[in-house]
């Protein structure tokens, strides 16, 4: 069996506005087109009227903000399908939901001016206070830390905690006494004198991992990287402000096996693990700061593509090496992330391939002189064995890795899913990628893969990823539609009737739709090319591969293809059961190869610091 590591280094080692959704029943924005109607030229009272008859419900006008436009409402519809119907009629130009704004400040945390990697003064700043100006999170999504556990007493972890799971399955490897139990807290993954000695440990760890070390908090230090609480006047602030946070324990004292970790993302998705207890609460998103050496194992990839199909994204750190990147971050559909240096080239140990998907900022200390220069502030506990004081690292504290580089893609994912819960894992990276920044070049540094004797270089989009993660690009990326294909009939020869009504972020609406049959049998047709429903003519057996292209009130755009395999009606009969739905496309279920990734480390090693 194999045991993977830690990807991090530790100590060894102004106000802006803000749209709200508008609740149930709230008010949207018409603008009226010059159309044989009159609509426009109307008293408002006449068309709320004659718009309520259309649409079939009873609208209630309110004010004028400009010629041409009216507000209104319909109660028990909430703003967004109320634009949406109202958008579909000839004779409106736009309606779009009447979004209740409200002034924000930069979160009050007392270590924010630390977080140097949340703002963006420093080239390779992920931009997170501007992201926040769209969204700060949403307390529906769900993010998995899986890691050493996590200090559920830190305060500045209070109200971000589920329910977790400890998934470490031998005892010694443990240090709590016993193996996998509901208790994800990290009890310290040190190494003494007597676990040296102790055969229980030499069992299961490599003689290389048994070397003497302190506690290192790991998943304690992700978390807070990830969702400290935030705004609460306390410590620093997380990526993203909201959400449940997720403890799942599968490192110990020496690292974890890999199947204790995959048993540990299988339960954090919501999937079955044999003898334990369904997980409540199943996260959107997987942070995994670990890694090892190797290939993607089949197991690995198994999981992976399990976890896709139900849109679950992992997100794990490229490794701690300088060389090729680790595995399982190296495995198909994982979201893996390489590390920099805060003027934006490739940090030293950072390792590197084209299985990165986007690299932000891993800590640096630009010389091996202490205070450290740009470290990552977080959270931690004062304790080298066992939790006493939690407190918060700090420059004399070497907080640095790509474990860290990963919280902040996965807290931006969880705002990306904030602010559109329709995205898909494959278009989570997709759109994330899309909004990063170019890397710089340094005149002094080589075009990685060749580096520097420091490890350091110039990134690429095939060594390092699409580019610098961009938290507000990333979010502006996020806010277009999701296209996708419903089918509302079994899958049998004759009239399968779809729908295409697709997803939009608040504010928004779908206004176009293009649909094309890519591939069929002879004689299959569609019945419209432009309608937000449709209905394919299946006249044989076969696969029909359809496309749908989606365009928003703002030109934003999306396209889903969708493959589907009909059949002829057994018996000759026709028709199924009301248990004949089928949800298919690329739009709704994700793709089938999307990436995922993990980071284990068998013991925190320490890293040369950064040189200038």
């Amino acid at each position: 069996m194999r045991i993977l590591k830690l990807l991090c280094v530790l100590g060894l080692c102004g106000a802006s506005l803000n749209a709200v959704a508008a609740p149930d029943g709230d008010r949207v924005i018409v603008k009226f087109r010059d159309t044989a109607s009159g609509l426009k030229q109307a008293r408002a009272a006449d068309r709320t009227r004659q718009l309520g008859e259309r649409i079939g419900v009873t609208l209630e006008g309110s004010s004028e903000p400009g010629p041409g436009m009216q507000v209104m409402r319909a109660r028990g519809l909430s703003a967004e399908v109320l634009a949406r119907r109202l958008a579909r009629q000839a004779d409106i130009e736009y309606a779009v939901p009447d979004g209740l704004r409200h002034a924000r400040a930069l979160p009050n945390d007392g270590l924010f001016a630390d977080q140097w990697h949340l703002q963006d003064a420093q080239p390779a700043a992920i931009r997170a206070t501007t992201a926040w100006d769209v969204t700060t999170g949403s307390n529906a999504i769900v993010t998995a830390v899986i890691d050493t556990g996590i200090l559920s007493t830190h305060p500045d972890l209070a109200g971000r905690l589920l329910p977790g799971y400890d998934f470490i399955s031998d005892a010694a490897l443990a240090g709590d006494g016993n193996g996998r139990d509901s208790n994800p807290a990290d009890p310290g993954d040190f190494i003494s004198n007597a676990d040296i000695a102790d055969p229980a440990l030499q069992a299961v760890c490599p003689a290389a991992a048994l070397v003497r070390q302190e506690s290192s908090w790991h998943g304690t230090r992700v978390a807070g990287v990830l969702a400290a609480a935030t705004n609460n006047s306390l410590g620093v602030a997380g990526t993203t402000w909201r959400g449940g946070l997720l403890p799942v324990r599968a490192l110990g004292k020496c690292g974890g096996f890999d199947s204790d970790i995959i048993a540990a993302m299988r339960w954090a998705a919501g999937l079955a693990v044999p003898g334990v207890l369904s997980n409540a609460n199943p996260a959107r998103i997987i942070n995994l700061s670990l890694g090892g050496s190797g290939t993607c194992s089949a197991a690995y990839r198994d999981t992976i593509a399990e976890l896709a199909s139900i849109g679950v994204l992992v997100v794990a750190a490229a490794g701690n090496e300088t060389g090729p990147v680790e595995t399982p971050a190296n495995c198909p559909g994982v979201l893996a992330v390489a590390g920099l240096r805060h003027i934006g080239t490739k940090v030293g140990y950072s390792s590197m391939g084209a299985e990165v998907a986007i690299a932000a900022p891993a800590g640096n200390c630009v010389s091996d002189t202490l205070p450290c220069q740009f470290p990552i502030t977080t959270l931690t506990n004062s304790g080298t064995t066992s939790p006493t004081v939690n407190t918060y690292t700090d420059g004399f504290d070497y907080n640095v890795g790509t474990s860290f580089s990963a919280p902040l893609a996965a807290g931006s994912a969880a705002l990306m899913l904030a602010l559109n819960p329709a995205l898909t894992p494959d278009k989570i990276i997709a759109r994330m990628q899309s909004g990063a920044r170019s890397f710089p070049v340094d005149g002094s540094l080589p075009t990685c893969p060749a580096t520097a004797s420091s490890g350091q270089c110039n990134c690429t989009t095939s060594t390092c990823g699409a580019g610098m993660l961009d938290a507000a690009a990333a979010l502006a990326a996020a806010s277009g539609p999701v296209a996708g294909i419903e089918v509302l009939d079994p899958l049998k020869t004759g009239t399968i009737r779809l729908d295409g009504s697709s997803a939009a972020t608040a504010g928004r609406v779908i206004t176009g739709w293009q649909w094309a049959l890519v591939s069929a049998p002879t004689g299959a047709s569609l019945g419209s090319l432009t309608g937000a429903t449709n209905t394919l003519q299946a006249p044989g057996a076969g696969s029909y591969r359809l496309r749908l292209t989606v365009t928003d009130n703002l030109g934003a755009s999306d396209t889903s293809e969708t493959t589907l395999t009909v059949s002829k009606p057994s018996g000759g009969g026709g028709g199924g059961s009301a248990d004949w739905l089928f949800m298919l496309g690329v739009g709704l279920l994700g793709a089938a190869a999307y990436r995922r990734r993990s980071h284990h480390t068998t013991s925190a090693q320490a890293m040369p610091p950064d040189q200038p």
